[in-house]
């Protein structure tokens, strides 16, 4: 169902590239600068690593693991107080599934590899077999 706002109107006909063009010097500049500060970032998976924290708390969750992004940062950065025993192996659930993402850029025949290699699985997954 096309969106209403645009009908007829979109793609443009016709552009108005003197108002682009001088636009575009600045934009390229922009994303050399950008570039070039990725370049000098030695270790640039630390971006990424919150990411990966939210990726695997959210697709936990669906398979019923009650773990919170805090508490996930929480124990990556050395908490001192450890959640309650209750909750620890959700969160072990979450950190195992960051374990199998991180090793997940194999091919999919040697995932039986992947599994083996990971630490051994706690909670509902403790049984599961690929």
């Amino acid at each position: 169902m096309p969106v209403e706002y645009h009908r007829g109107a979109f793609p443009p006909t016709a552009l108005d590239w003197n108002a682009l063009i001088p636009l575009l010097g600045p934009t390229s500049a922009a994303i050399a600068r950008y570039d070039g500060v990725l370049a000098a970032i030695p270790n640039p998976t630390l971006l990424l690593s919150p990411l990966t924290s939210q990726e695997a708390v959210l697709s936990s969750s669906i398979e019923g693991t009650q773990a919170t992004m805090g508490e996930v940062l929480s124990l990556e950065a050395g908490a001192e107080e450890l959640p309650p025993q209750y909750r620890r192996g959700d969160l072990a659930e979450v950190f195992n599934y960051r374990g199998l993402e991180a090793r997940a850029r194999v091919p999919v025949g040697s995932m039986d590899s992947v599994l083996a290699s990971c630490p051994a699985a706690v909670g509902r997954t403790k049984s599961k077999r690929p």
